[in-house]
């Protein structure tokens, strides 16, 4: 049975980085509020979540966030766009690290299925 929590937060998990990847190469000041809009709801999305490894994908979600608000005002006050975008390749980073523990997760999640 399919548990569609999990699978619209994971979605939001891997739209986060695809969103934020596509702002990296695009500097497309759409794709940046695309990018934080994203973020911001799986970061919401990981709030009371019950995994293992919930407080550390809580964490690598607001790290993205605080890479992404700054960037999204540097970007949109066109002070400092080369300093925008490497925080959008900050998030880029945490989002990375994301995804990489919600493979952990998942693999934690089988073993346990398995020893039952």
């Amino acid at each position: 049975m399919i548990n569609w929590g999990k699978v619209w937060s994971d979605f939001f998990i891997f739209l986060a980085l695809t969103s934020n990847v596509g702002f990296i190469f695009s500097h497309d000041p759409y794709q940046l509020i695309i990018a934080i809009s994203v973020n911001l709801l799986a970061t919401v999305l990981k709030f009371g979540a019950k995994k293992i490894l919930a407080a550390e994908l809580l964490a690598t979600a607001l790290v993205a966030d605080l890479h992404l608000i700054p960037a999204t005002i540097l970007y949109f006050l066109e002070t400092h766009v080369p300093l925008a975008i490497g925080l959008a390749i900050g998030a880029a980073v945490a989002n990375v690290i994301s995804i990489v523990m919600l493979v952990i997760e998942i693999i934690f999640e089988y073993q346990k299925e398995e020893e039952i």
